[in-house]
């Protein structure tokens, strides 16, 4: 029972230690069993400095060997305080960090490497396309670039290896060049966000961060819902595509889900006139003479777009509901 007393003793010196660093935030310390015993074993106790290096191997404890501690030996002799002992670990921290920072004063800045911060780190992209993260590195020398997805901090690539099952992501990059390019293929919305290029060094990773804005082209056709017209008029809907960095090769037109854009023996019955625009693509539906067949639902869509839709009724009888279309007011190509 005393065996495993003094092994309680020093596990909770060594968790107790623990709390005290983090109530010290502007200090920050990570201690271990090593540095514990670094501290332990300055203690004028003869029989603690026989037992350096007896106990701890790669700064582990072998809990075997504390059946060989004679607890009785440790009575009576001068222990450090807890405030001693917290005291002489931060000192020894601090010594480490001197050496660290005089080791990394050393380096000449045309040793580390160089992010090129002219490039654009706000990229955006459109639905279902390739996006490209262009980094620059320069003075890379024998260090590896690394691709970091920080919403989950997903390592994507290291070097020339991809560590993602996912494979939509690449790294680009020509033998003695400094551009380490991220390359997203069939973007989506959940690759929206922030990307870290980083290259780790002695002291502490350099980093760049890239942020991937995702376009959703969306389709609406001008006008109401539902449109009422008389047999023998005019078929005129306007579909206007938006939020699309680069304007869509087609629109293409539904009728009650079957496409009519080409549809055979329709031609002299059913045009479609596209405009690409740099910022709004307009398409315009045109039916001259409808007839109760084209009754039904009318849909319009980009290849990466969501559709948007529309009812017409075509009545039979006389009179006519025409100037309710969009296409026959202000808002027609």
């Amino acid at each position: 029972m005393e065996n495993i007393r003094c092994f309680f003793i020093i596990s909770t010196l060594f968790v107790k230690l623990q709390g005290e660093f983090s109530n010290h935030d502007e200090d920050p310390i990570s201690p271990n069993y090593t540095t514990l015993w670094d501290q332990l074993k300055l203690q004028t106790n003869p029989y603690l400095q026989d037992l350096q290096g007896h106990w701890s191997f790669n700064d582990t404890i072998d809990i075997s060997k504390y059946e060989e501690f004679d607890h009785t030996r440790f009575q009576g002799s001068s222990e450090l305080s807890m405030e001693r002992m917290l005291d002489r670990m931060k000192e020894q921290e601090r010594a480490e960090r001197r050496r660290w920072e005089s080791s990394k004063a050393t380096q000449s800045p045309e040793e580390m490497p160089v992010f090129d911060t002219t490039l654009v780190t706000n990229v955006t992209s459109q639905l279902g396309a390739t996006a490209f993260l262009h980094c620059r590195v320069k003075n890379l020398k024998n260090r590896e670039v690394a691709w970091v997805r920080m919403r989950d901090w997903h390592i994507l690539t290291l070097g020339m290896l991809t560590f993602s099952n996912d494979d939509r992501f690449r790294v680009q990059h020509l033998t003695d060049s400094d551009d380490w390019i991220l390359m997203i293929k069939y973007v989506q919305k959940r690759d929206e966000g922030a990307y870290r290029c980083q290259v780790t060094t002695d002291a502490e990773p350099l980093t760049h961060v890239f942020n991937l804005l995702v376009a959703v082209p969306t389709a609406d056709i001008l006008g109401t819902s539902e449109i009422h017209i008389g047999q023998g008029s005019a078929i005129s809907l306007v579909c206007v595509i938006e939020n699309s960095p680069t304007p869509p090769l087609f629109v293409m037109w539904y009728h009650n889900d079957r496409m009519i854009n080409y549809e055979e023996g329709e031609s002299q019955l059913v045009q479609v006139v596209t405009e690409p625009g740099r910022e709004k693509t307009h398409s315009q539906l045109l039916i001259p003479r409808a007839s109760p067949r084209h009754s039904g639902k009318y849909s319009c869509k980009a290849s990466n777009s969501e559709p948007d839709s529309v009812h017409v009724f075509v009545s039979t009888g006389s009179g006519s509901c025409g100037g309710l279309l969009p296409g026959n007011g202000p808002n027609s190509l």
